[in-house]
C-alpha cells in the first residue's frame, strides 16, 4: 500500500500544473472531478478501510505552529475540558467535530446566522430515543411549547408570542433572594419577575412605578401604572398604590399606605395601621379604623362608618353610619359613641322569620313592640287585683346603676329580683329573668295594674251614685218626718263625703 501513497505523492509533486489540476484517483480508477485527491478502499466489500488523518495528543496538537484554517487532526487522549476526537482549525481556534454521540455541540459555538428549523422542533431526549414534542417557531415568530400545531398566528395582531400547551408540570422560574438585577426598568408593557426581591410585576406602566427602587421584596403589581413598593405589598388595577408594609391596593387610584392596610373600590385612603377603606373616596386614617361606602371617614383609632357621607368627625372608636336620604354629612358628636342615620326606620328581629322583635317607624322617635295578635298564641288572662296586690309588695323607689355618677344619672323603677317574683310565670311558662326587665312586659304589667284600677274605679262611682240616691231621698222625707230621720241622713251624707275622699285619689292616677 506504501508504494502507491508514494507514487501518487512524487506523481502530484512532478506533475505540471495542467496535470495536477486534473483529479487524482487512490483506490478508484474514476475519482471523483469536482475532487482534487479522491480516496476510496480498493474492495470494501471484502477489505472495508478508512482515512486515517494524524493522531495528537491535545498538547501535541496545541504545539504545532502556525496551523492553517482547515488543518485537521484527530486527538487522542481527553484530559479535563478537552474531549478525544477529530480537530478542524478554523482560523482563529480548534473546533472539535461533533459525533453521534456527542451531538451537533449547538451549544458550545457561537453562531454567525440565524438557525433555521424548517418546520422541525427543538426537542429532548436522545438519539436513540428523541422526544416527539418540544419547542416549535413558526414562521411569524410565534413560539409554542408542547405543541404538535406548526401553524402560525391565527390573525394579524394576535395576542401572545410565547404559547404553552399541554404544560401539565406548570411553568416554574426560580432564582435566589438577593442577587441579580432587575431585569427591566421605566416606562413599558411586560411580564417581569424579580428573583433579587422575589417580586412579580405584570402590566404596562409610564414610568418609574416599576423602577428598582419602587419595588419591595415579596411584593406583587398587576395592571396600570400600580406600584407596590414595601414588602409583601400587593396592588393591582389602575395607577393604586400599596406602599404601606404588607398592604393590599385594589381597583382605581386607591393607596393603601398603612402598615397592614386595604384599600378596595375607587380613590380610597388606607393610612391607619391595619385600615380598610373600600367604595369611592373613602378614607380610613385610624388605627384599626374601617370606611365602607360612598365619601365616608373614619379618621381616628378604632373608628367606623359605613354608607354614604359619613364621619367620625374626629372622635376615637365610634360607629357611624349614614342612608342615601341626604348629601350633607353626618357626623359622630362624641368618642365611643354609636350613631345612626336612617330615614327609613330601623327593625330588629330576633328570631328566624323575623316577627319577633322591635322597630322605630320612619320619623318616629322610640321603639315599636311587634304585638300583632296573629303572630300570637297560648293567651292567657290576668287577674288585675292580684296583680295590684304585688306591686303594693314592689321595692318602688329612685336608684343609680353602679358606676354612675348619683348626681346626674338617678332613675325610678321596680328592682328586677322583685318583678321576676311577683310576674316571673303565668300559667304556660316563665316570663323574662331576675336581672332584667322586659320593656314589653314592665308595660304589659302596668296595663293590667291600669285596668284593674278603672275597673274598681266605676265600681265605687256606681257605688257612690247608688248612696247619693239614697241621700236624696232620704233628705225628701226628712223634711215631713221627725228629727230622727234627719240624724239618719246625716250619717249618710257623712258616709258619702268619706267615699267620695277614696275615690278622689284614685281617678288621679
Amino acid at each position: 500500500m506504501k508504494a502507491p501513497v508514494l507514487l501518487a505523492t512524487a506523481l502530484l509533486l512532478t506533475t505540471p500544473a495542467v496535470l495536477r489540476a486534473q483529479s487524482v484517483g487512490i483506490g478508484t480508477t474514476t475519482p471523483a472531478s469536482s475532487a482534487v485527491l479522491d480516496v476510496s478502499a480498493p474492495n470494501p466489500a471484502t477489505t472495508p478501510q478508512g482515512f486515517l488523518p494524524p493522531r495528537l495528543t491535545k498538547t501535541q496538537r496545541e504545539a504545532i505552529q502556525n496551523p492553517v484554517p482547515g488543518l485537521l487532526v484527530y486527538q487522542t487522549d481527553s484530559p479535563a475540558g478537552a474531549a478525544a476526537g477529530l480537530y478542524l482549525y478554523g482560523g482563529s481556534s480548534w473546533t472539535l467535530l461533533p459525533t453521534a454521540a456527542s451531538g451537533d455541540n449547538l451549544g458550545n459555538h457561537v453562531a454567525t446566522q440565524n438557525i433555521v428549523l424548517n418546520g422541525n422542533q427543538l426537542v429532548g431526549g436522545t438519539a436513540a430515543t428523541p422526544g416527539t414534542v418540544g419547542l416549535r417557531v413558526s414562521s411569524d415568530g410565534l413560539v409554542r411549547i408542547g405543541s404538535t400545531s406548526t401553524a402560525g398566528r391565527p390573525a394579524a395582531g394576535f395576542p401572545y408570542g410565547l404559547r404553552l400547551d399541554n404544560a401539565d408540570a406548570g411553568l416554574l422560574a426560580t432564582g435566589n433572594l438577593g442577587y441579580g438585577i432587575i431585569p427591566a426598568s421605566g416606562a413599558g408593557l411586560r411580564l417581569m419577575w424579580h428573583p433579587y426581591k422575589a417580586a412579580l410585576r405584570a402590566g404596562e406602566v409610564s414610568g418609574a412605578q416599576w423602577d428598582d427602587a419602587n419595588v419591595g421584596f415579596y411584593s406583587q403589581a398587576f395592571g396600570n401604572n400600580v406600584t407596590a413598593s414595601s414588602f409583601a405589598t400587593f396592588a393591582s388595577g389602575d395607577g393604586s398604590t400599596a406602599s404601606g408594609t404588607a398592604s393590599t391596593a385594589m381597583g382605581s387610584n386607591n393607596t393603601a399606605s398603612g402598615t397592614g392596610s386595604v384599600a378596595l373600590g375607587a380613590a380610597n385612603t388606607a393610612s391607619g395601621f391595619c385600615s380598610l377603606a373600600a367604595g369611592y373616596t373613602c378614607r380610613a386614617a385610624g388605627q384599626g379604623a374601617v370606611a365602607l361606602g360612598y365619601r365616608t371617614n373614619a379618621l381616628n383609632d378604632y373608628s367606623v362608618a359605613l354608607g354614604q357621607r359619613s364621619s367620625s368627625n374626629g372622635f376615637t372608636g365610634t360607629f357611624v353610619a349614614a342612608d342615601a336620604s341626604s348629601t350633607n354629612t353626618f357626623t359622630s358628636t362624641a368618642s365611643n359613641q354609636f350613631a345612626a342615620r336612617y330615614v327609613g326606620g330601623y327593625r330588629l328581629f330576633t328570631n328566624i322569620n323575623a316577627n319577633i322583635g322591635v322597630q322605630i317607624a320612619a320619623g318616629g322617635n322610640s321603639w315599636t313592640v311587634i304585638s300583632d295578635s296573629t303572630k300570637k298564641e297560648r293567651v292567657v288572662l290576668a287577674d288585675g287585683n292580684r296583680f295590684l296586690e304585688r306591686i303594693n309588695r314592689l321595692r318602688l323607689g329612685s336608684w343609680n346603676y353602679r358606676g354612675q355618677d348619683p348626681g346626674t344619672m338617678r332613675h325610678y323603677g321596680p328592682m328586677a329580683q322583685d318583678f321576676y317574683q311577683a310576674f316571673g310565670r303565668d300559667a304556660v311558662g316563665r316570663i323574662g329573668n331576675d336581672s332584667t326587665i322586659n320593656q314589653a312586659d314592665f308595660d304589659g304589667v302596668n296595663l293590667i295594674a291600669i285596668q284593674a284600677l278603672y275597673r274598681q274605679v266605676l265600681a265605687l262611682q256606681q257605688e257612690n251614685a247608688r248612696l247619693r240616691e239614697q241621700v236624696r231621698r232620704i233628705d225628701n222625707r226628712s223634711a215631713t218626718q221627725p228629727a230622727g230621720a234627719a240624724t239618719a241622713a246625716a250619717d249618710l251624707e257623712e258616709r258619702l263625703r268619706r267615699l267620695e275622699a277614696l275615690l278622689s285619689p284614685q281617678a288621679q292616677r
